[in-house]
């Protein structure tokens, strides 16, 4: 069995297909007529992240790989909850609020 490390370049193919399957998801469950699906906010720190539109699709993907919870931290600041959130281990695609962003201040 190999363990090795992978770098997110090696594995762009496979989060391509992921892109396209989300959207196809968000728009088989009635959400894109509501959604822009022209735009997308491509993420890959908080700072970014920051920089997305409330109700605009936000990708997140990470500059490194191995973090798994890091996808679930991302989902949790800064996806709709109200719409349908599509992650693997390393990335999410959703719709973005900053309705939770004041978390990203709170002292340690």
């Amino acid at each position: 069995m190999r363990n090795e490390k992978t770098d997110i370049g090696s594995r762009m193919p496979l989060i391509g297909v992921f892109a396209v399957t989300v959207l196809s998801a968000v728009s088989r469950y009635g959400v894109a007529g509501e959604i822009d699906q022209s735009k997308i906010c491509i993420v890959s720190t908080d700072q970014e992240a920051l920089e997305c539109r409330p109700g605009e699709l936000m990708y997140f993907q990470p500059r490194t790989w191995g973090n798994e919870q890091l996808a679930t931290r991302i989902a949790a600041l800064y996806c709709d909850f109200n719409y349908r959130i599509m992650h693997t281990p390393a990335s999410v695609i959703c719709v973005y609020t900053n309705a939770r962003t004041y978390l990203l201040k709170r002292p340690k």
